[in-house]
């Protein structure tokens, strides 16, 4: 998930907010959650309730492995660990080598102090791991914690090692950080990778925020949905790049864990070989409170798609990035008018599968649009995260 993706909060709060029920989940589509989405409070400054590492060692050598910094010279070696990793955790999920690229190359990273790997001893790489503060901490303090070990080495340790030294750079990121806003170290993990789910919880992770990732197959009819009559669909533009930043923006501030989308971190998603404007289409309308101004970027539907998923999933897909409305347009059935036409522009490229991810605690009734437009459940994942 990007950088305005799940978070935390103070640990009992956000436990609870976001606990899997036994229940048929709600799930709300990305910028429609409800007001008063919250990730917690504070009420000191981060580096107040942290006790940070003065240094930060590379993890203890174990069973042949040694440990140090990536470069990006390591990307095609760290790509080949990561789709070993991925085919046991989430094997109908590609990961590229740019998005891997893009993972080593994120805003405000120091691969010479927030990255590790582990190397054995035919040089081959077995784990990995990122510990990297967000450069954007409006509603929250998020270090991200991406990484992994091969599936063929664990057992040995190197996972608790690796979510050791996580854990002791992220409390030194923290400990920079004069803001009074929850704070954490955060990631994601796959219902099913229950070892990875074990691990978090043992390194003192709660499990905060359930995702559910659903499929639509597109040989199945699409029912279209009319577009309201005082907005125009538009296929993204170079020109519109910037309007439609703005109304995620504004889309999603109140959606649960997000913070506002910086122009680099925008640029570096729309500018990715995988991003398809010609696929993403956007609503666009005069302000409703101000007639006279120029027009703007209302609602949009965003899609990717990486040949790379395709092997994994069997079937040639694309992956709705995004969807969203601002909140003066909602209830105009915006969402489901550019989701139906988005789905038909995937059907004459040739796709045969649209896939998106939702949240499954937040209840504003959008199951019922993924479920109308035919979008059915194929698994789910959770944010997890160790909060101070």
């Amino acid at each position: 998930m990007p950088d305005d993706q799940p978070t935390e909060t103070a640990a009992a709060e956000i436990a609870a907010a976001g606990a899997p029920t036994t229940s048929t989940p709600m799930v709300v589509a990305r910028g429609e959650a409800a007001d008063g989405v919250a990730v917690g409070s504070a009420d000191r400054p981060v580096r107040e309730r942290v006790t940070a590492p003065a240094r930060v060692a590379p993890p203890e050598s174990v069973a042949g492995v040694t440990w140090r910094p990536l470069t990006l010279d390591d990307l095609v070696p760290l790509h080949a660990l990561c789709a070993r990793i991925g085919a046991v955790d989430h094997p109908d999920r590609g990961r590229s080598l740019e998005v891997v690229r893009d993972d080593l190359t994120s805003p405000g990273i120091d691969l010479g102090r927030d990255s590790i790997v582990g190397v054995d001893v035919d040089g081959q790489f077995v784990a990995w791991g990122l510990s990297h503060l967000s450069p954007t901490r409006i509603s929250l303090v998020r270090v991200g914690v991406v990484g992994g070990v091969d599936p063929r080495r664990r057992g040995e340790g190197l996972g608790r090692r690796l979510l050791d030294w996580q854990r002791s750079r992220g409390e030194q990121h923290l400990a920079t950080c004069d803001e009074v806003l929850p704070a954490g170290l955060v990631t994601d993990v796959e219902e099913d990778a229950r070892a990875s789910r074990a691990a978090f919880r043992r390194a003192g992770y709660d499990e905060v925020r359930w995702w559910t990732e659903l499929r639509r197959d597109l040989a199945e009819p699409i029912v279209d949905v009319a577009l309201d009559p005082a907005v125009r669909l538009v296929t993204m533009t170079d020109d519109l790049i910037e309007a439609t930043r703005q109304a995620r923006n504004d889309a999603f501030r109140d959606h649960w864990g997000s913070q506002p989308t910086s122009e680099e971190r925008w640029g570096r998603m729309v500018d990715a070989s995988t991003f398809r404007q010609d696929l993403s289409l956007l609503a666009v309308a005069r302000p409703l409170d101000d007639p006279g101004a120029d027009e703007q970027v209302v609602a949009f539907v965003l899609s990717d798609v990486d040949p790379e998923d395709w092997a994994a999933l069997g079937r040639p897909c694309a992956y709705v990035e995004y969807v969203g409305v601002r909140r003066a347009w909602r209830g105009r059935h915006l969402a489901q008018s550019l989701l139906a036409s988005t789905l038909r522009a995937h059907v004459a490229e040739g796709l045969e599968v649209a896939v998106l991810d939702v949240d499954s605690a937040s209840p504003t009734g959008a199951l019922g649009l993924y479920d109308r437009a035919g979008f059915v459940a194929a698994r789910r994942s959770a944010t997890v995260v160790r909060a101070y």
